[in-house]
């Protein structure tokens, strides 16, 4: 196996040998392409363009080619003055770019006033419009045209950028700036009150990325997707310092890394020339909220709910022209109750009493949730000359929340939630002639520390009825990442622009996840047969307390070309590969009792025991992740208005840490289970010992373990040639210009491969029945319970059509109209990080993912209105999100089940949608002391809508025999146990910025 010192070494090298030969990357700036011809129509070779930043003094310059192309690439995206100078004439333009584009403007020199326009020479567009890239014309500086925002048309990409207006102006609740990815088709954010992320196509939430000035934020420990979000409300990183970003879904470019599904791609707000600043302060509360509608019907108490979001910024010059600061803080304090309130019977309630000696009234009410989180970021940039710009930026995130209680939990078995995220970059791009080189150095610290408030406290889950006790582990795991990236672009031949670069990140985890220190009790109603709580069914303990650390080298290098065939068509030809040298826990040595445990059950067409048995050198790191991407774009015109696009590429991800170390945290934390019953006999091929009060403590437990095989541990294994997960996306689409409308129809088909899951080994039928009595009972004689392995073998699929039409706003029309639709079907095999129902993944059939939604629509607009006021929308429809369903009417054995997905009624706009929020703002942006005052009222979740989740998740004969369908187990409408959105409230908002 390749030492990862010897693989950094040579990628280092690499990157060295880049600087000299092309290499490119845009994850944070654009590009702007185009052809210079005269007033003939003929090409102008020789000729100068200049792009001047309004806001810093820097320049950046190029040459057009034989062919009068020219190619003007890093471009930060802000305003720039456009220059063009030749013997044919001379033009000036004024345009903004955005992050990520690939923007195309040509122009045409002539000798007699003319005009400079986008799209319709003769014709200048008013400050602020919009410019499709076409055909601009002038002469020198008689035209000069201000703030024109150059469209992306000819690019493969299927993106949507979001602009610093959206961010400021459409309403939100909670200044997430992922929230608004879902301006994107086939993109949907996840708003919930323990968690907020964001996914794409069926893939999961872990299989995105987030870029902020090229560093990325990928959480590499569990599922979430992104460093600090999984289970938190807090916001990845401050709204305030957030520039821009881009939401790209399908086609992105061979630089872009570690995603399967989406990306976004940030930029950070930096100090101008200009001393610039902004306040802002936003609440809500309890007294501005309506009750929810489970409440309601409950008739429970309106729970306290209280919302404070506050921040500062100042950006500015130190050294006019040459250095510059900004700096940016946010807080962000939110108090809700949630409500703690059992569904079950009375019988189950008397049962419960009964026998556990509490009362059920001692836990049920409203309980205060806090959240505190506070976030720092700070910025500087040097431009010692045109060709050098200097980045150096640091940020802070920290968090508590409070949470994991509500419904069924009580607040007893709540836990502090503590997260930390610190990043530091450093970044320096120089510009030569004919080429640009971006070199960034970044450091990123991701602590995820949730913490028990009762740890002290045994857990006692009475199925059905309370979860009381203190909360059942206490977590600590750091992620620490060390990145060194090059990015190199030429475009120095004819017709094509060349980008190469790579990356080296050296990832180190520790994992401390202490599991069961205090038993956790499971009771269930319908123990052998009676309905009563008399003894708990199971008990877990753990029974160690170690740490768990690795380290990881990543690799990544890619070549792209953007390739002009001709004046209309362009290729985009990429590859890239990623290498790991840990990323399956390489050098994990089974112990020979392990061993031994694996080589005494049976081989199975999915289990081999070899597969699974690691001797420090026998797990590979997986060298095949060669992902090659193609897209292309034809522009019929020659105009930008009409272009038909599409490709085809492949995308590896990464396995979460979580995942592969489960095997070496499971043998220094292993976990205990003991299983108990009146008889003794075995339950479901599993051994049971006969219940003993004493066994109510962990001593109890603990003795038990010691004189009988009750309470072994489990033993994970991970398969030693396990696969990354990859996603194989194909689209075509065609761009057309409608008046002043840009509109787009996309087809898009994903395939994702070798998702990450678990599965028993211990089944009997030649590994295709229930849980086989005499193999657990082997296991047993060998000191362990069961056997789960890793098993590379959950698949997605994915259908769709993304429709958007976009009117971005600007000042001079007043007014901004952004639609996105997506009709889809997205389909998953197997279950999560689990698969215990079935023999493999496979057995489960293809049905809906969990989630899945066949319409959604969202619409967001801005317009000016009279006196200074200004009206905004973010509206959300969708026809109901698929919930999973498990038919047991034949029986719970492997073969038995059927698994198939059922979706709510449509009870927000009856027949049609099933999930509705609109959110609605009216601001007033008066001019004062130099500066604009904002002051804004929101109304959000409008019209009270009720958006149900939490549905049942299965079905005892209650299949139709005649129909073969579902019948409905809930209250007609279909209501699910909890709401996806917060009812009818309204925030205000106040900010001013200069």
């Amino acid at each position: 196996m390749i030492s990862g010192a010897l693989l950094a070494g040579t990628a280092i090298a690499a990157m060295g040998i880049v600087a000299i030969a092309p290499a490119a990357a845009q994850t944070t700036t654009a590009t702007i392409r185009g052809q210079i011809r005269d007033a003939a129509g003929a090409p102008v070779a020789g000729a100068t363009i200049v792009a001047l930043s309004t806001a810093t003094g820097q320049t950046l310059r190029t040459t057009s080619d034989a062919s009068g192309r020219y190619v003007l690439t890093g471009l930060r995206p802000t305003a720039y003055t456009i220059t063009v100078t030749a013997a044919a004439g001379s033009f000036e333009q004024q345009v903004t770019v955005g992050i990520g584009q690939s923007a195309s403007l040509d122009a045409i020199l002539r000798a007699a006033p003319g005009a400079a326009s986008g799209a319709t020479p003769g014709t200048a567009p008013a400050e602020g419009d919009t410019v499709v890239g076409g055909t601009a014309t002038g002469t020198g500086d008689e035209i000069v045209v201000t703030g024109s925002r150059l469209v992306e048309t000819r690019t493969s990409e299927i993106a949507t950028n979001v602009t610093q207006e959206q961010l400021r102006t459409l309403p939100q609740t909670d200044r997430n700036f992922l929230s608004f990815a879902a301006l994107a088709p086939g993109v949907r954010y996840n708003d919930r009150e323990d968690g907020r992320s964001f996914q794409s196509g069926a893939a999961t939430a872990a299989q995105v990325n987030v870029f902020v000035d090229g560093v990325s934020l990928k959480n590499k420990l569990r599922e979430g997707g992104v460093a600090g979000q999984q289970n938190s409300r807090g916001n990845p990183f401050g709204q305030l310092a957030v520039q821009e970003f881009r939401v790209l879904t399908q086609n992105y470019k061979a630089e872009y890394e570690q995603a399967g599904s989406a990306i976004i791609t940030s930029v950070t707000k930096s100090g101008t020339n200009e001393f610039h600043g902004e306040a802002f302060g936003q609440y809500t509360d309890r007294s501005l909220t309506e009750t929810n509608y489970l409440d309601r019907i409950n008739n429970r108490v309106k729970p306290a709910f209280e919302r404070k979001q506050y921040g500062v910024s100042l950006g500015g010059p130190i050294i006019k022209d040459r250095l510059f600061f900004f700096a940016a803080y946010e807080g962000n304090d939110q108090d809700r109750a949630l409500s703690v309130d059992s569904t079950a019977s009375a019988n189950q309630i008397a049962a419960f009493e009964a026998n556990s000696g509490r009362r059920l009234s001692e836990f049920e009410g409203n309980f205060v949730s806090p959240f505190r989180g506070d976030f720092y970021f700070g910025k500087l940039t040097l431009t010692p000359d045109d060709r050098q710009t200097f980045d150096l930026s640091f940020s802070r995130r920290e968090e508590t929340d409070i949470q994991n209680f509500g419904g069924l939990v009580s607040f007893e078995n709540a836990e502090n939630k503590i997260n930390r995220v610190n990043t530091y970059l450093y970044k320096w791009t120089y510009r030569g002639d004919n080429f640009i080189n971006e070199f960034n150095a970044n450091y990123l610290n991701y602590t995820f520390n949730p913490v028990s408030l009762n740890p002290d406290l045994a857990t006692f889950d009475y199925g059905g009825v309370i979860i009381f006790g203190g909360k059942d582990s206490t977590r600590r795991e750091v992620q620490t990442g060390y990145t060194l990236r090059d990015d190199f672009t030429y475009s120095g031949f004819d017709n094509h622009a060349l980008k190469f670069g790579g990356r080296v990140e050296i990832t180190d985890i520790e994992f401390s996840n202490l599991s069961y220190l205090q038993p956790r009790y499971n009771f269930q109603i319908n123990i052998d047969n009676r309905t009563d709580f008399s003894f708990p069914a199971e008990a877990l303990l753990g029974l160690g307390n170690g740490r768990v650390r690795g380290s990881n080298t990543q690799i990544g290098l890619y070549a792209q070309d953007d390739w002009d065939l001709t004046d209309r068509l362009q290729f985009n030809l990429g590859v890239r590969w990623d290498y790991e040298t840990n990323g399956n826990n390489n050098e994990f040595v089974t112990s020979a009792a392990a061993a031994t445990a694996l080589r005494s059950l049976p081989a199975t067409p999915y289990f081999n025991p070899e597969n699974y048995i690691a001797n420090g050198r026998n797990r590979k790191p997986y060298a095949k992740a060669i992902a090659p991407r193609f897209g292309f774009s034809y522009d019929f015109k020659d105009d930008g208005t009409t272009v038909l696009f599409g490709g085809y590429g492949r995308y590896y991800d990464r396995n979460n840490f979580n995942n592969t170390v489960d095997e070496v945290s499971r043998t220094v934390n292993p976990v205990g289970v003991f299983r108990f019953s009146r008889d003794g006999l075995d339950r479901n091929g599993q051994p049971t010992t006969i219940w003993d009060p004493r066994y109510l403590t962990r001593e109890g437990l603990l003795d038990l373990r010691a004189r009988s095989t009750s309470g072994l541990p489990e033993l994970f294994a991970v398969k030693n040639d396990t696969k990354p997960p990859v996603n194989d996306q194909f689209s075509i689409g065609l761009r057309q210009t409608l008046g002043i409308f840009q509109a787009s129809v996309t087809g898009s088909y994903q395939r994702g491969r070798n998702g990450y899951t678990n599965i028993f080994a211990t089944r009997g039928n030649g590994g295709f029945g229930p849980i086989d009595s005499a193999l657990t009972a082997r296991l047993r004689a060998l000191g362990y319970a069961n056997a789960l392995v890793g098993f590379d073998g959950l698949d997605t699929r994915y259908k769709a059509l993304f429709v958007q039409l976009d009117k971005n706003y600007t000042e001079s029309s007043g007014w901004g109209l952004n639609i996105a639709y997506t009709l889809s079907k997205g389909e998953q095999n197997g279950g999560d990080l689990f698969s215990l129902d079935e023999v493999t993944p496979d057995a489960y059939g293809w049905r809906p993912r969990n989630g899945d939604e066949r319409h959604r629509v969202v619409v967001s607009g801005i317009v000016d209105l009279p006196l200074g006021f200004q009206f905004s929308t973010l509206s959300t429809l969708g026809s109901g999100e698929a919930f999973l369903v498990t038919d047991t009417t034949a029986g719970a054995d492997p073969g038995q089940r059927q698994f198939f997905a059922d979706y709510p009624r449509k009870n927000c706009i009856k027949g049609v949608f099933a999930f509705c929020e609109v959110n609605l703002t009216l601001a007033n942006k008066p001019k004062i002391l130099g500066g604009q005052l904002e002051v804004a009222v929101d109304l959000l979740n409008a019209f009270n809508s009720r958006n149900f989740s939490g549905f049942d998740g299965s079905v005892n004969n209650r299949i139709n025999p005649a129909t073969g369908q579902v019948t409905d187990p809930l209250d007609e409408p279909r209501i699910g146990t909890s709401l996806l959105t917060l009812p009818r409230r309204v925030q205000f908002r106040v900010g001013y910025r200069f």
